[in-house]
């Protein structure tokens, strides 16, 4: 199978440093039908996707992926090396998460002289972010495919407030140990290790290789900042604010959760999501898949939503036109 082509990303902003946003993309060997531009959930980075790039390639569509701000290789270009503290400011900002990912897509996708049927695939942390951005902007995607969408938070505005408070005594790049002690463990209840497991990250996925996988890489199972916190429950918050909804259009929308997910809260979360984006506007529907947690797409079965996410997509695809008759007396 074919490796994606890695690229940078050069965003320059006013009153903000330059940043290189480290992408990633996959083009299939004829020109692309469709394309799928990935965002992914907290704690990761772009290389645990490319799996599934391959699988958008071999049925024709570009895939596009690119690390977040303060994840993976995305770094300020004045970094050297990534250090904290350069990563500690970025903040928080919805336009700025859109306009990385429009830049993205308009260097990673050649112009054609029809645009490009685009879908935006987020999962968990992702999922928020693409729904965000297509509530802001429901005509620039073809389709929205949310998988491991985190639930309502009730507490979510009291716990910002901690969050806030907590930040004025030791700043948004203090890593706080029994809040990073508290993120690794509060989804682990309820499942039971296996013998060779050394019971960590298990609600995430049934594939212990891809646990074990996802621990031992320093990019990934990190101690997080507090601001890495309080950005993911602005994401949650906004998300399920309607007034963040202020263009809803028909945007169809496929929902895709483990029924033991935590994260979404399986099919009781994914019903109540379905509900909301219906309100909003959307089309949404939804597959719950009984026997996985919240890496659906890292699971030992994660063919079967590989298969439906790209079901959902092909068949949202413009017809292709018919070839004309040829003329008569033509051989």
């Amino acid at each position: 199978m074919n490796t994606p082509e890695l690229t940078t990303v050069r965003r320059a902003e006013k009153h903000s440093p330059v940043w290189l946003l480290s992408a990633a993309r996959l083009m299939p060997e004829k020109p692309p039908r469709f394309g799928v531009q990935i965002l992914y959930g907290f704690s990761e980075k772009k290389e645990r996707w490319f799996p599934f790039m391959q699988f958008i390639a071999a049925c024709g569509g570009a895939a596009v992926i690119h690390d977040l701000r303060g994840y993976g290789a995305t770094a300020p270009e004045e970094s050297n090396g990534r250090p904290a503290e350069a990563l500690a400011d970025f903040g928080y900002s919805r336009e700025m998460l859109t306009d990385d990912i429009d830049a993205v897509w308009q260097a990673c996708i050649p112009e054609t002289p029809t645009p490009l049927p685009r879908f935006l695939f987020g999962h968990g942390m992702g999922a928020l972010i693409a729904g965000l951005y297509a509530a802001a902007h429901p005509s620039e995607v073809s389709g929205l495919i949310l998988s491991g969408l985190p639930h309502r938070e009730r507490l979510v505005s009291p716990t910002l407030a901690w969050f806030s408070l907590e930040s004025v005594f030791t700043g948004d790049g203090a890593c706080l140990p029994l809040l990073n002690r508290i993120a690794e463990t509060r989804y682990n209840k309820g499942f039971t290790p296996e013998p060779a497991s050394d019971g960590r990250y298990l609600w995430t996925t049934n594939d212990l290789a891809a646990r074990y996988e996802f621990a031992a890489d320093p990019d990934c199972c990190r101690p997080h900042p507090l601001r890495d916190y309080r950005n993911l429950l602005r994401l949650v918050r906004d998300f399920w604010r309607p007034s963040s909804w202020e263009k809803p259009g028909k945007t169809p929308v496929l929902l895709l959760t483990g029924g033991s997910d935590p994260v979404s809260r399986g099919g009781t979360g994914t019903q109540s999501a379905v509900r909301f984006l219906t309100d909003m506007g959307f089309a949404p529907a939804a597959k719950v898949y009984p026997d996985m947690r919240h890496d659906i797409f890292m699971d030992t079965e994660r063919e079967v939503p590989f298969t439906d996410a790209m079901r959902f997509v092909l068949t949202r695809l413009p017809k292709r036109a018919a070839a004309p008759d040829p003329p008569e007396g033509a051989q």
